[in-house]
C-alpha cells in the first residue's frame, strides 16, 4: 500500500503497485511539486486567480524595494483603474485604494479624469463618469471640465476650448474623439465605460524590505 510524504504529501509507490497507477502517481507528484516550487516575478500579477498565502520572489531585488510579495486574500488579480484610458469589454481593474473587490467592463469606452466610488455590492453596476455634471445653458466652463447631457446618450463631453455655454444644449456628436461646438465652449466626446461588481481581488503585500 502507498504511503506520502510528510510535507507535501507526495505518493511513494510500493513494488506491489500497477504500472499504469504508479505512473499516474508520478505525474500527481510532478505536478505536486511544480505547485509548490518558488515563484518568480519582477512585480505583481495582474492576472489570474490566486489562494491566500501565494508568494512571488522578487526578481529585480536592490536596495529600497523588496524581496518578495505575499497574497493576503484569495481573489483575483488585475490592474489598477487609470484615468482617460480605452477600455473593452471585458478588461478588468481594481481600485487604486483597495476596497476587497474587482470589476470588469461591461460597455466599452474611456474612463474619466477620476477614478469612481467602487461599489461592492455583488454584481453592482457604475458608469465611470466621475466628477461630471449634468450640462447647464449660459455657463463658463474650463478646460477639463466634464458633462454629460440631460439627455443620457452613453457619452461623456471634456471642455477642451473653455468660454460660455449657449442658451440652449447644443447637438451632441456621439462618436469617439468628435467635437461639439457650444457657442464659445468645445466639447470632445468619449464613450461612456460601464463597470460590474465581480467579486473579490487577491491582496499582495511586500515582505522583506532590503536596506
Amino acid at each position: 500500500m502507498s504511503t506520502f510524504t510528510q510535507h507535501l504529501k507526495l505518493i511513494q509507490p510500493e513494488l506491489s503497485d500497477e504500472t499504469h497507477q504508479t505512473i499516474l502517481d508520478l505525474a500527481d507528484n510532478f505536478q505536486k511539486i511544480d505547485d509548490a516550487a518558488e515563484k518568480n516575478a519582477p512585480q505583481i500579477p495582474t492576472t489570474g486567480i490566486y489562494p491566500k498565502e501565494y508568494r512571488l520572489w522578487n526578481t529585480s531585488p536592490a536596495a529600497g524595494s523588496y524581496i518578495g510579495w505575499v497574497n493576503t486574500r484569495t481573489g483575483a488579480a488585475a490592474p489598477f483603474w487609470q484615468s482617460y484610458h480605452r477600455y473593452h469589454v471585458g478588461d478588468l481593474v481594481v481600485p487604486a485604494a483597495d476596497n476587497g473587490h474587482y470589476y470588469k467592463c461591461i460597455h466599452a469606452g474611456t474612463s474619466a479624469i477620476q477614478e469612481p466610488s467602487f461599489p461592492i455590492s455583488s454584481n453592482a453596476k457604475i458608469e465611470d463618469r466621475k466628477a461630471s455634471s449634468t450640462w447647464s445653458p449660459s455657463r463658463n466652463y474650463n478646460h477639463h471640465d466634464i458633462v454629460v447631457p440631460t439627455v443620457p446618450n452613453g457619452f461623456f463631453y471634456v471642455c477642451t476650448v473653455a468660454g460660455l455655454s449657449y442658451s440652449s444644449e447644443p447637438k451632441w456628436m456621439t462618436s469617439e474623439g468628435a467635437t461639439t461646438t457650444d457657442q464659445s465652449v468645445t466639447w470632445t466626446a468619449y464613450p461612456l465605460v460601464t463597470w460590474e461588481e465581480q467579486g473579490t481581488a487577491c491582496l499582495f503585500r511586500p515582505f522583506g524590505k532590503i536596506e
